[in-house]
């Protein structure tokens, strides 16, 4: 459950504010409610009274439906015995799997076709989800070679992951608003009030015992070149969520279990079809997902979730292999890439180049510091005392590529310094990637055409419109900076 007007999850046993209607239902968080000035609250846009809201505890359980066999009289869970009751004819009693086979059995049944049943690879098919089957098969194929001369055995006397089906079962077209605080902050800058992104969740079956099974899904958010910057041409992997059902559950050829292998070559092959289609970095929150935010509604006792660190290594272990095949060309975090300017970096730090994500950590955790930031400003109390609270520490600035230290220090200032400490912590969690190369001074990336390369310097790459900057600065001061010699960098075409 979550807060209509600020997007906060309301905890489980959490108390919030309910407004029922005929139709829709509104809900609170108690923050926002209290917050909320006069007699109205607003809720999508809309005023609403704030007495016609009632207080209520996050308790409520739901439970899921049961069928009853009207032949032996069993009771079974609705979903397993696979039951839909929005096609079921009220004039037929339902009879449960094991009475039909019975009835089929003595001829009082002909059960249809498998061609009748629709199943995953029905599902329509998208350039997307083409691409990523290539490349899983092509990959399983040499997975179960490479397992069948490690056994000495031949291809076919080794088991296989047979059945499997990639589709993209949702592409729709969505706006992540910039959340109020923030964008006042920036509005001299011209800061979009909204990004344009394109939605989609990406499902992989397996046909199981002669059941089509769910697996794995992934939600990502494709801010595309129509996108304004920060987030123009990114990818944000928002969701990851899988069941440990996969067949044959084995080890792959590699040593890791043949699931791991599966997924790690849906997320790779998804990376290279971003790479081609010309995004330029990915972002992944490697976040083990909260109660309830779960893809799947429930795991089998089997699977224990994930700590954050075991999540963490899994994701780069997936990195690593994408970077062996040259799809990613490097790995950074948040932290790392926006935070801090080392070396010969002229990039502003500055939270307006943030990529601005929907759902993300730190939009939402700016807004409430920026809100903080607002208080301390109109409380007369704290003023008084002093600007202690408005001194941003000189080290943490310095760090940040501040060089004026003087006077207090501009809100976009402070707001990077506090969300760099409360980030700084976890940066590691926070994962980029980078699919086209970036640049070293301006930190732009570089798409297309060319960048000029250092052969001496490990990862060091301008743009154009960098180089031609360089050469004209006198010797000394050319890269590498605050060095004697001068490095010749040459031309590389994307």
């Amino acid at each position: 459950m979550y807060c209509f007007p600020c997007g906060a999850r309301i905890r489980r046993n959490g108390p919030y504010y309910a407004y029922d209607t005929r139709d829709t239902h509104h809900s609170v968080c108690i923050p926002c409610y209290n917050k909320s000035r006069g007699h109205t609250i607003e809720v999508e846009g809309q005023m609403f009274p704030k007495a016609r809201f009632q207080k209520k505890r996050n308790d409520e359980e739901t439970e899921e439906c049961w069928v009853n066999c009207e032949r032996c009289n069993c009771w079974q869970h609705q979903i397993c015995a696979l039951f839909n009751d929005i096609n079921y004819d009220v004039k037929q009693a339902y009879t449960c799997l094991y009475c039909y086979i019975e009835e089929v059995k003595r001829g009082l049944h002909v059960p249809s076709p498998q061609s009748a049943v629709l199943g995953a690879s029905d599902l329509p098919r998208t350039a997307l989800s083409d691409h990523i089957e290539e490349r899983l098969f092509k990959r399983l194929k040499l997975e179960r070679q490479a397992r069948a001369v490690q056994s000495g055995r031949s291809f076919d006397e080794v088991a296989g992951a047979d059945g499997l089906v990639v589709r993209v079962v949702s592409s729709v077209d969505k706006k992540v608003g910039v959340k109020p605080r923030f964008l006042e902050t920036f509005q001299e800058d011209n800061y979009p009030t909204e990004f344009p992104y394109k939605s989609k969740a990406v499902l992989l079956f397996q046909k199981i015992d002669g059941v089509e099974v769910c697996l794995f899904g992934m939600y990502v958010q494709e801010f595309g070149a129509e996108c304004a910057f920060p987030n123009q041409r990114r990818v944000y992997l928002s969701y990851l969520d899988s069941v440990k059902y996969l067949r044959p559950g084995i080890k792959a050829a590699t040593g890791e279990a043949l699931c791991t292998f599966v997924y790690h070559e849906i997320l790779i092959g998804y990376l290279e079809y971003c790479k081609q289609r010309g995004f330029t970095s990915c972002y992944i929150w490697a976040r083990p997902p909260l109660e309830g935010d779960n893809i799947f509604y429930c795991n089998p006792t089997i699977q224990t979730t994930r700590t954050s660190d075991k999540l963490r290594e899994w994701c780069l272990a997936m990195i690593r292999k994408a970077t062996k095949e040259e799809i990613v060309v490097e790995l950074t975090n948040l932290y790392d890439h926006f935070f801090i300017t080392t070396g010969e970096c002229k990039a502003k730090v500055t939270a307006s180049r943030l990529p601005y994500f929907d759902g993300d950590y730190w939009p939402g955790v700016a807004e409430d510091m920026v809100n903080q930031l607002h208080q301390e400003e109109d409380d007369q109390k704290l003023q008084k005392k002093g600007n202690a609270k408005k001194i941003i520490r000189k080290r943490a600035l310095e760090a940040a590529g501040h060089t004026d230290l003087s006077g207090n220090a501009s809100e976009d200032d402070m707001l990077m310094q506090k969300l760099g400490e409360t980030i700084y912590p976890m940066e590691e969690d926070f994962i980029m990637v980078h699919l086209q190369y970036s640049c070293s001074n301006c930190r732009s990336f570089m798409s297309s055409g060319k960048r000029w390369a250092c052969h001496q310097c490990r990862s060091f790459y301008i743009c154009d419109k960098c180089y031609s900057a360089e050469q004209e600065l006198e010797e000394r001061e050319r890269h590498p900076s605050n060095s004697r010699e001068t490095h010749e960098l040459h031309p590389v075409t994307s």
